[in-house]
C-alpha cells in the first residue's frame, strides 16, 4: 500500500452502484476474455451487466458488497462482492463488530424499492413465458461452457450443508491497482473466515491469481479455454496490429482457515 495514501472499507448502498459498474469495466479493459466477449454482434457490455447485476448483490441477505473509498477525496477506488453459504444473517453481521456497523448502518438504504422489486418479478415472470431465439454464436457457445463449468465446480466444492465464504467479484480501479486496495478488501473476508473457521473459494480472472495466491488462495483446478476457436476476430493489440488471442486459464482457488 502507498504510505501515503488512506482509505476505508465501507458498505455499499444502492446509490454507489454506476461508480461500481465503471470500476468493473475500467479494471477488465485489458483482460482478454472481457475484450472477446465485446466483440460480434451482440457485444458484451460489463458495465452495463454490472449495473443490473450489483442491486441484487446489496440486497441478498447472503452477500455483502463492500467499497474502498479514499478517505481525501470520497472518491471509490474499489470493491468487493463476498458470498456467504450456511452462515445466519446474524452471523454474516458479526461477530466482526467492524462488519456489523458496515452492514447495520445502511441496511435499509440497500434495499430497493418495492416498486423496482415489483417491475423485476414481471420482467422475470414475462422472459420465462415468452423465450426468446437461443443465441447460438462461439460467444454465446463459449459463455455456456464456462457457466457449466463453474457450476460443476460450485456443486463440488460446496454440496449441500457446506459452510464457507466466496468471493464473487473484486474489482479495483486501474489507477488504484497495487496499492493496497484489493489486499484491504480481501483481508476483511479472511479475518470473518479464519475467526468461522470455514474456507474460501474463488473463480480468479487470468489477471488476479497471483494476488490472490499471495493471501494463501492455492489453485485446485483450471479451465483452459482456447480463445481463438470462439472469436469472431483477431485480437487488435496496442499497436494497431492483429494476432492471436491465445489461451485464456480460468483458476478455482481456495483458502483454507488460518489461525
Amino acid at each position: 500500500m502507498d504510505p501515503n495514501t488512506a482509505f476505508a472499507i465501507k458498505a455499499a448502498s444502492i446509490s454507489d452502484v454506476p461508480t461500481l459498474a465503471k470500476i468493473s469495466s475500467d479494471s477488465f479493459l485489458e483482460d482478454r476474455h472481457t475484450q472477446m466477449k465485446s466483440q460480434g454482434e451482440n457485444p458484451y457490455d460489463l458495465e452495463q451487466s454490472m449495473a443490473a447485476y450489483l442491486p441484487r448483490q446489496i440486497a441478498s441477505p447472503t452477500s455483502v458488497l463492500l467499497k474502498a473509498v479514499d478517505e481525501s477525496t470520497g472518491e471509490i477506488v474499489g470493491w468487493i462482492s463476498w458470498g456467504f453459504r450456511g452462515f445466519s444473517p446474524a452471523e454474516i453481521a458479526g461477530p466482526d463488530p467492524d462488519a456489523t456497523a458496515l452492514i447495520s448502518n445502511e441496511v435499509e438504504s440497500q434495499k430497493p424499492a418495492e416498486e423496482e422489486k415489483r417491475v423485476q418479478a414481471s420482467q422475470e415472470q414475462q422472459a420465462k413465458s415468452e423465450p426468446g431465439p437461443v443465441d447460438d454464436s462461439p460467444i454465446k457457445q463459449l459463455e455456456r461452457i464456462t457457466d457449466a463449468d463453474l457450476r460443476r465446480w460450485m456443486d463440488k466444492v460446496m454440496p449441500e450443508g457446506t459452510r464457507c465464504m466466496f468471493v464473487v467479484s473484486l474489482c479495483v480501479s486501474p489507477k488504484w491497482q497495487g496499492k493496497g486496495v484489493g489486499a484491504s478488501l480481501l483481508h476483511w473476508g479472511t479475518r470473518k473466515a479464519d475467526a468461522a473457521g470455514v474456507f474460501i473459494w474463488v473463480h480468479s480472472s487470468e489477471g488476479a491469481w497471483r494476488m490472490y495466491q499471495k493471501h494463501g488462495f492455492e489453485t485446485l483446478e483450471t479451465l483452459d479455454v482456447d480463445l481463438d476457436q470462439y472469436a469472431p476476430s483477431l485480437l487488435l493489440n496496442n499497436q494497431g496490429r492483429t494476432e492471436k488471442w491465445g489461451h485464456y486459464v480460468f483458476r478455482y482457488m481456495k483458502r483454507s482457515p488460518q489461525g
